[in-house]
């Protein structure tokens, strides 16, 4: 695939160009094109698309979109993303613009070479990939501005260096035209003024030379308030002294107030050190963070002169650092420095002052001038490199204040610093920008797994393997050395299947009789910190979920908040821990294996009792008091007074239940192995977040196992509420014989506990699920049967309101419509004096469908309306789905379909984010609306 944005937008594959579609949707890929490989947020995108009034269907305009991308580009394999926002996966050579500036990146790099004739090859080679403006064919979106500036400023500099390298291949007289045009159209580019006095100068054309430096200094002067820079001013002394060095095509005319060009000292007046250790082996992927420390070296290491690239042990931050070192040699003729800081080593850190001894040495500094004092010494290594273009490698550096001792004072020199430390004090007081190093993606750790193991093409189960190393460079190579020795095919998944044990997985990543493993790195990691911090570590090691919250690891170390924060901010500093949002944390794999190994091997069972209860007795008090907002006309899950978490309203107890969704998964699992009545409970309190959202392959899962629990724990009335509520994901993912089942389990269970209500709703639910399985006759029957049962139970609100909504369903399913609105009426009022907005939503939903099949549109619109502002206000995303769908058909009408189709597309976008099943039936009510319209 391959993205053309220099001009007029493109894409194609092979020989076809594709057609990204209306203008909005070619807007979105023009942005994402923007940010390829970076995750743009729902919201960012609003924004791009429409500015600050965006129109109440902007999101679900967004996904719509987004699918008919998908539909161009072929599925998910280069747009990812959903319901949160979404990323194009464009590798460089995919993207023009990407060419391009790498392109000029090595014209300049060669400039700098004085390889004038390979900058020029370069430079053209960029400049043919120009087409025009960027997305010139797309309006002048404010979305667009910024990247559009930054590209044509790239152009600029692509065609300043073109000159400059033509200038220095001796192209004089040439090159006058075209920088006449040039100047005229940019007229504050003090360089091309430089360039076209040097070309007059060396035409012959001295005079208008000192003209054209005169008429530029009147711009500058008239326009900005400005005199020229000193790079214009050289100019116009070189050429009234007419300057012999301006003949020189070798090389640069002199751009400062110095005499000439300072040029690097030849070896023999000075040393030139070439301290790298040898490149990796293997090197794979990391093209993001090479061309970020390419463009950092382009601008002189920013502000600081440095750059520090930061992640956790095992990553590949010396690889990382050492490839690019290599890569980028040619710009340092002055030579290269290195120095391992041992920030983590067993010795402990490197003296910064012994560092600076062995580099006052290698830059052959006489003995007798090496200070004895440290600061003296620093002083010193300043004093050589003030003036010289070097590279100085400090990798592993165990602190900002080790590394601050080693920094050059100035000059064009620049530091690449390694560290496990983010080096927070170093950005601030320095201002060092940062590459932070993650793991590799799929696609790079495979790569790195078959080329380390010699292996080629594509083997079943490295992908797995890779996940199981957490993508670390460490983990993976260990990984491949263990299959060097045998047939790649045969001993990848016999280590698969070894390693997706956790109990041995980091036995599998240790070199044999070497202290080359993952759990070295890791102790490394752990030697420096304080006990407390350590502690705080190894517990995080016992919670099951993938995303600890602030709130649950204080309980689960029975500290107060903001000390429980002070210790896991010294664990994100070493890359052990890293924050997902302001107040959860996650952890890789592999670290969270080593965490609960140390904790087990160090805390006594009781300990490991004590603080698993009070996590899991936690996560279930909070899903409770969340769940309670949720549903506070319906049944309590169980008795539980305790409420450690306050939720003021719907809005605040869904956005908890989203956060921890993963960590309550992972609860009622690891629960339902030690505390099985735990389990269930928690699984119970999670009713209402999994109904609103419709994660019903979550649900039955869950629920199975929760209903395996509460039966283990010997709780016939827990395992009835959640077989009964097992019945109803069943249900909604069309698995009828499965929901029918639970649900005379569930009934049999209520009627041994004397349960009438309880045994009354497990018909209900058998009842819906034939309703879903459009068989109302059954469905009939056994609502019949439970309106029997239930009538005699006194305060049944929300019973009743349901049986006589379940009867009009199920009655409108059977072609009875007056009944079924009679039954649907009655639920309505009772519903409105003894129920929420969720069961009022859901009646009007079922209403407005009734009115359209009676030819009622008005009361269909007016039902559906009603309903959708209630889901809204519930934050029940599937039923605003299902609301949007009854308005959708209900505007189904001549002179309507606009209205029609808008409602119908914001269900579609809600209903796919979802994985709803209802998603082919809205596409199919699209596909017909369309039909009718062009037929």
């Amino acid at each position: 695939m391959q993205f053309e944005i220099l001009g007029p937008l493109r894409v194609r594959s092979g020989d076809a160009t594709l057609a990204p579609g209306p203008p909005k949707r070619r807007l979105l890929l023009a942005v994402l094109l923007g940010h390829p490989h970076g995750f743009l947020s729902v919201d960012r995108l609003v924004d791009a698309l429409w500015g600050p009034a965006p129109p109440p269907s902007a999101e679900a305009n967004i996904r719509l979109y987004a699918r008919g991308l998908r539909l161009v580009l072929g599925g998910d394999r280069i747009l990812h993303g959903g319901r949160a926002g979404y990323r194009l996966d464009a590798g460089c050579g995919e993207v023009d613009a990407c060419r391009f500036v790498g392109l000029v990146q090595e014209g300049q790099a060669a400039l700098e070479a004085d390889d004038a004739a390979g900058a020029r090859r370069s430079l053209g080679e960029a400049l043919k990939l120009w087409q025009g403006p960027p997305f010139s064919d797309l309006p002048a979106e404010f979305a667009l501005r910024e990247e559009r500036s930054r590209l044509e400023e790239w152009h600029l500099t692509a065609v300043e260096r073109r000159i400059e390298a033509d200038l220095r291949l001796g192209q004089d007289a040439s090159l006058v035209a075209e920088l006449t045009a040039l100047v005229n159209r940019h007229a504050f580019r003090e360089r091309l003024w430089s360039h076209l006095m040097l070309a007059l100068h060396r035409s012959g054309r001295r005079a208008e030379a000192l003209e054209t430096y005169r008429r530029a200094r009147a711009i500058l002067a008239d326009e900005l308030g400005l005199e020229p820079g000193a790079e214009l001013r050289s100019m116009e002394r070189a050429v009234l002294s007419a300057d012999p060095r301006l003949r020189d095509t070798a090389g640069d005319p002199p751009r400062t107030d110095a005499p000439a060009r300072a040029r690097p000292p030849a070896s023999g007046d000075r040393a030139v050190p070439a301290q790298l250790p040898a490149g990796p082996l293997g090197f794979v992927g990391r093209d993001d963070e090479l061309a970020r420390l390419d463009e950092i070296a382009a601008d002189g290491g920013e502000e600081a002169g440095a750059v520090a690239v930061v992640g956790p042990p095992g990553v590949g931050k010396t690889a990382l650092a050492v490839r690019w070192a290599h890569l980028a040699r040619h710009l340092f003729r002055d030579g290269q420095l290195f120095a391992d800081l041992s920030g983590f080593g067993a010795v402990g850190p490197l003296d910064p002052g012994l560092v600076l001894e062995r580099f006052l040495r290698a830059l052959e500094v006489p003995s007798w001038r090496i200070p004895a004092d440290a600061e003296e010494r620093a002083a010193v290594f300043r004093s050589q490199v003030a003036d010289r273009r070097m590279l100085i490698v400090l990798d592993n550096a165990a602190s900002a204040a080790q590394v601050r001792a080693l920094l050059p004072g100035g000059g064009p020199s620049l530091t690449l610093v390694t560290s496990r430390l983010r080096l927070d004090g170093l950005a601030t007081t320095h201002g060092v920008p940062r590459v932070p190093l993650g793991p590799l993606p799929a696609a790079d750790a495979v790569a790195l797994l078959r080329d380390r193991s010699a292996q080629g093409g594509h083997v079943a189960g490295a992908e797995e393997l890779a996940e199981l190393c957490d993508r670390i460079p460490l983990a993976l190579r260990i990984a491949a050395s263990r299959l060097e020795m045998a047939a790649y095919g045969s001993a990848l998944p016999a280590l698969v299947a070894e390693m997706a044990d956790e109990r041995v997985r980091l036995d599998r990543l240790a070199v044999d009789e070497s202290e080359i493993s993952v759990r070295a790195v890791l102790r490394a990691s752990l030697r420096p910190l304080d006990e407390p911090v350590r502690a705080m570590f190894r517990l995080l090691g016992l919670h099951p979920g993938p995303e600890p919250s602030l709130a649950a690891v204080s309980v689960l170390s029975g500290t107060e908040a903001g000390r429980t924060r002070d210790l896991l901010d010294r664990l994100v500093s070493v890359h052990l821990l890293a924050p997902v949002s302001r107040d959860h944390y996650a952890m890789h794999d592999l670290v969270r294996i080593y965490a609960r190994e140390r904790f087990l091997a160090e805390a006594g069972a009781d300990e490991q009792e004590r603080c698993m209860t009070a996590l899991l007795t936690w996560y279930r008090d909070a899903a409770n008091a969340a769940d309670r907002v949720l549903r506070p006309k319906e049944r309590p899950n169980f008795a539980s007074p305790a409420r450690p978490v306050e939720f003021t309203d719907d809005a605040s107890a869904l956005a908890w239940f989203d956060a921890e969704a993963a960590n309550l998964d992972a609860a009622v699992r690891r629960a339902a192995q030690s505390h099985p009545a735990l389990a269930w409970q928690i699984a119970a309190a999670m009713f209402g977040w999994l109904h609103r959202r419709h994660h019903t392959g979550q649900w039955a899962g869950l629920y199975t196992v929760a209903a395996e629990a509460a039966a283990a724990a010997g709780d016939p009335a827990g395992e009835a509420m959640i077989t009964g509520r097992l019945a109803i994901a069943h249900s909604l993912r069309g698995d009828t014989e499965p929901a029918v089942s639970a649900c005379h389990r569930a009934h049999r269970l209520r009627l041994r506990l004397g349960d009438t209500l309880g045994a009354a709703t497990a018909l209900l639910n058998l009842a819906a699920a034939y309703i879903n399985a459009h068989r109302p006759q059954e469905a009939i029957r056994w609502l019949e049967e439970a309106g029997a049962l239930g009538s005699r139970l006194t305060d049944a609100h929300h019973f009743t309101a349901l049986l006589h909504s379940n009867l009009g369903e199920a009655h409108h399913l059977a072609g009875r419509l007056l009944r079924a609105m009679d039954h649907y009426r009655t639920s309505l009022e009772i519903s409105e004096t003894g129920c929420g907005d969720r069961d009022i939503a859901q009646i009007l939903v079922s209403m407005s469908t009734l009115h359209r099949d009676m030819g009622a549109f008005e009361e269909a619109v007016s039902c559906g309306e009603r309903a959708l502002a209630l889901a809204v206000r519930a934050g029940d995303v599937p039923l605003r789905a299902d609301a949007h769908e009854a308005l959708g058909l209900a505007h189904a009408a001549p002179g309507r379909e606009g209205q029609a189709r808008a409602h119908l597309e914001t269900a579609l976008a809600l209903f796919e984010d979802l994985g709803h099943r209802k998603t082919s039936v809205v596409r199919d009510h699209l596909d017909r609306l369309g039909a009718a319209a062009t037929g």
